[in-house]
């Protein structure tokens, strides 16, 4: 099956063009920029012929992206013509930080992408590109302009992400938003109780956690490649069932395992093909144990695909680390203080793992610390026990917009985890969009719930697909 797709172009009026960031390159500690000027051939070409270059996200065999062309409003108004849009959208760019972006050494102020974070396998970094600067994706990414449609108001322009990156070698990135900033930081559920709220005397944890999206038909989106990226992207929807941050906060609330609903593991070994190996520090990054390799590189990258969301640690270092959706809130107590110990799985992969094989050796659930009253810990969790299968279904994307409408009933688990015999969609936590290995140079816009409309809908309008 595939989504059925409705075409829409955006103008884009921004030239973007590469901004190396601060910091230099050591052999294999670089992680690759992305996001490049076309070459000097291609802009002395561009230049003769009155066009724009365009942006590259190669380093190499460039094929300059130079933007969709535009398309008349009426054509957008008719795209999504029978639908209607929860009532807070999931990301729109529209936001203003009230924060200098110190990620691009600017001390300005723009539009982002409120509440969405970033992550990587670790390879490469993901950017996001605004006016030829670039900064990583981190957490509230900086927006650019890219206008719906021709013509647009200019006092009112429309912001986009653009993001670029790669190669990833791994399992490649993604991109998310958890549902807790809608139901808490935004308030849709502190005061009034709506149907799409958890219901009254729900399990704490996951109360602030999820909306109950049962209403709804599932998730919209407008995306475009460019023209030297990946089509392939995935659309990811999680709910308690398979959630990490519902385990990581049943945990801090000493909720014991046979409460939870799957179980997260730390892997505390390297998996870069670099050695773990112990480094002083220096006067910005703390020491520790990272997957560096002296001989080749003058010290650890402490930081790896994405600011916030992973590093390069290992052994105790990595067990140590705190839960990097939830930083403010200390230790991580499944983990910390533990060994990186050794560990075959019941498939034959072996591993290395922050757990305590001795079973003299008690914690306290809530708080990681030990405890002649707690439990010891569990080996980690086999694959049909671990969090993070989220349902999902794949997007093949164009170099021109389109709006992808993606049904719950159409989303599967990928089966690498713990699996569910059907989507509930009463406790919807984190949609996310993920991708490969590869290259990227994605644009997405108006990541939203959507329903066909109650009233009835238009044949052009209709949600899934055949």
């Amino acid at each position: 099956m595939v989504v059925r797709t409705v075409a829409r172009v955006k103008a884009n009026r921004v030239e973007l063009r590469r901004r190396l960031l601060a910091g230099s390159c050591a052999l294999a500690a670089c992680i690759p920029t992305a996001g490049n000027q076309a070459t000097d051939a291609q802009a002395t070409d561009a230049q003769a012929t009155g066009t724009s270059p365009g942006f590259c996200v190669k380093p190499t065999s460039c094929n300059p992206d130079p933007g969709p062309q535009p398309m008349s409003c009426a054509e957008v108004q008719a795209a999504e013509s029978g639908l209607e849009f929860f009532p807070h959208p999931i990301a729109n760019f529209e936001q203003t930080s009230n924060d200098p972006i110190s990620d691009v050494n600017q001390n300005e102020k723009g539009p982002i992408g409120q509440y969405v974070y970033g992550y990587t396998d670790a390879t490469a970094q993901v950017y996001a590109n605004r006016d030829g600067m670039q900064a990583p994706v981190g957490y509230q990414p900086i927006a650019t302009i890219s206008n719906l449609c021709d013509p647009d108001m200019p006092d009112q322009p429309n912001h986009v992400l653009h993001m670029s990156g790669g190669p990833y070698l791994g399992w490649g990135g993604g991109i998310g938003v958890a549902m807790e900033h809608l139901n808490q930081d935004d308030g849709l559920c502190t005061t009034i109780l709506h149907d799409y709220c958890p219901p009254v005397g729900s399990e704490d944890p996951v109360m602030g956690l999820t909306l109950n999206m049962s209403q709804w038909d599932g998730v919209a989106v407008w995306a475009r490649r460019a023209p030297d990226s990946q089509p392939l992207l995935r659309v990811l929807v999680g709910n308690k069932y398979v959630d990490e941050d519902v385990n990581y906060k049943q945990y801090r609330k000493g909720d014991p395992p046979s409460m939870h609903y799957c179980e997260r593991s730390r892997e505390c070994g390297c998996t870069n093909g670099r050695p773990c190996t112990y480094w002083g520090g220096s006067d910005t990054d703390v020491g520790g144990y990272y997957c560096w390799d002296p001989a080749v590189e003058s010290q650890p990258q402490t930081t790896s695909g994405s600011a916030i969301q992973a590093t390069n640690k290992c052994y105790t270092s990595r067990c140590d680390e705190v839960y990097p959706a939830y930083p403010q809130d200390g230790n991580d107590p499944q983990f910390y203080g533990r060994p990186c110990t050794p560990y075959a799985f019941r498939s034959g992969a072996q591993g290395s793992y922050c757990w305590d094989p001795d079973p003299d050796h008690h914690y306290d659930i809530a708080s990681g610390e030990p405890d002649p009253n707690g439990l010891p810990d569990s080996p980690p969790a086999e694959s049909d026990q671990g969090c993070g299968d989220y349902w999902t279904f794949p997007l093949h994307l164009t170099t021109e917009w389109r709006l992808y409408l993606v049904p719950f009933t159409e989303m599967l688990q990928q089966g690498w985890a713990k699996r569910w015999q059907f989507f509930d969609t009463s406790s919807v936590s984190v949609v996310r969009l993920t991708w490969d290995a590869g290259w990227i140079d994605y644009w997405i816009d108006d990541l939203r719930f959507y329903r066909v409309r109650r009233n009835g809908v238009s044949d052009a309008a209709t949600s899934a697909s055949q």
